[in-house]
This record gives C-alpha cells, structure tokens and sequence, in this order.
C-alpha cells in the first residue's frame, strides 16, 4: 500500500480539501493559497510525514499483504499522484517532488475554487468549500463535519484506505479526546498522542485585495490570512469546522 491522495486535490479542495486530506495521511502540512477575486489562482503545499507515521503505514501494508510495501525511501506515489491531479477539471499542475522521501511538495493552478471542488457530484452538495461573490465583496468559506466528510471519502477513493478508516471520525461515534488519545497509544505506540496533538495543518491565504472579515484564523496582513488547524479537531469531528475569509 503506497499513500495515494486524491483523486483528490482538490481538498483541503479543490484545493482546501487536498489539505485534508494530505493532512491523514502526515503529520505536517503547510499550505499557501493564493486567491484572485474571480476565484481563481494558485496553490502550494508542503507535506512532511513524521516516521511514527511512516511506521504505522509500514506496519498496515505489511498486515493487509499489499504487494506495493511503503518503506523509509518510497513513501509517496508519484505516478498516481501526478494522474489524479491532471485529470481534475479546472487545475494544472505546475510541479511535484519529493525532495526528500518524507516529503511532497505540490504547485497547483486553480481556474475557481469552488467549481474545481464542486465539479464532483459527492461534494457539490455538501457545502464543504463555498466561493460566494456579494458586489465587490468575495467569501471563501469551508466547514467540515462527520456527514460532509462521510461524502468526501466517497469522492475521493484515496481516503478509503486502513488509516482514514482506523484514525478518521465516525459520523455515530462520540468518543471524547482522551478515549481517542488513549486508542492512537495502542495503535501508534508510546509517541502517537503527543504527536497527533503536536500535529497542524497550516493555510495562509493571500486575497487578491484587501482582507475584511475572516473567521477561525489570524490575520498576518491586510491581505493575508493563517488558519492553524490542529490534526486532533480534524480526526475527531466532535465539533464541525468553519473557516472563512471575506475581501474586496
């Protein structure tokens, strides 16, 4: 079993949902999206994976008997990736690498936001990711919760692997925090807690214009705002997640 994201990037969506989803299967991803007032614009994102992480993943491929073993020099699958990036409508990818064999990085361009996501009829609906125009004025807004994310692995095959389906929420599940941590030490080891709760996903969004409200994030720039998202709040789901920037 090689990580394979979407068929998916859009996430985290089209280009917030590629977030997302990069961020189950690592431990550090930062992401810079720049955002013209049309909708369109560009992406970059950086993925690191931790080695606990790596382990495990070596661990459940060993354990299912796939032929494709992940191990320390072959943690990403280019090939795959690369595909599934060309055959989203409305992106182009500009590059990808592998500096190192821990790490991805990816440049995207975007024709629009919401319509590269939305273009999929699993997640049109959901409201997961929303570009809305009001005269000069333009919102991106993204929320997740257990019953949009159930319809974003249905879009997105790549997510339905052993480690979305052991780590991610459940749409009936309430289980607390601690009972969670408690579970990823059986599954991860001694180090698995801290490491999930040292464990981010930040995106810095640059407006084409200038920066009027936003919502779950810190504002760096009258242009420019951090989202700092915790992977426990993203595994969890016990609250639904809303972030959202207004410019003009």
């Amino acid at each position: 079993m090689k990580v394979k994201f979407n068929k998916r990037f859009p996430i985290i969506l089209g280009i917030l949902t590629l977030g997302v989803i990069f961020l189950f299967n690592s431990c550090s991803v930062n992401e810079n999206i720049y955002l013209k007032r049309d909708g369109s614009g560009n992406f970059h994102s950086t993925v690191v994976m931790k080695k606990i992480f790596v382990d495990y993943l070596k661990n459940l491929s060993e354990v299912t008997g796939n032929k494709e073993k992940i191990t320390d020099n072959k943690v990403f699958d280019i090939p795959e990736i690369k595909k599934s990036l060309q055959q989203r409508k409305g992106l182009t990818l500009r590059s990808i690498s592998t500096p190192k064999p821990d790490t991805l990085k990816i440049a995207v361009d975007f024709t629009n936001i919401e319509e590269t996501l939305g273009s999929n009829k699993d997640i049109s609906s959901t409201g997961i990711i929303s570009f809305k125009e009001a005269g000069k004025r333009k919102e991106l807004r993204f929320h997740l919760d257990k019953k949009n994310f159930k319809q974003l692995t249905k879009a997105f095959p790549a997510l339905s692997n052993p480690l979305i389906e052991s780590m991610g929420p459940q749409e009936d599940d309430s289980t607390t925090e601690a009972d969670y941590l408690d579970m990823m030490k059986f599954a991860l080891g001694e180090k698995g807690p801290d490491a999930i709760k040292a464990s981010y996903i930040t995106v810095t969004v640059k407006c084409e214009g200038r920066i009027i409200s936003q919502e779950g994030g810190k504002v760096t720039h009258p242009n420019i705002v951090v989202f700092k998202i915790p992977l426990l709040k993203m595994l969890l789901l016990n609250q639904p997640l809303d972030y959202a920037v207004t410019f003009e």
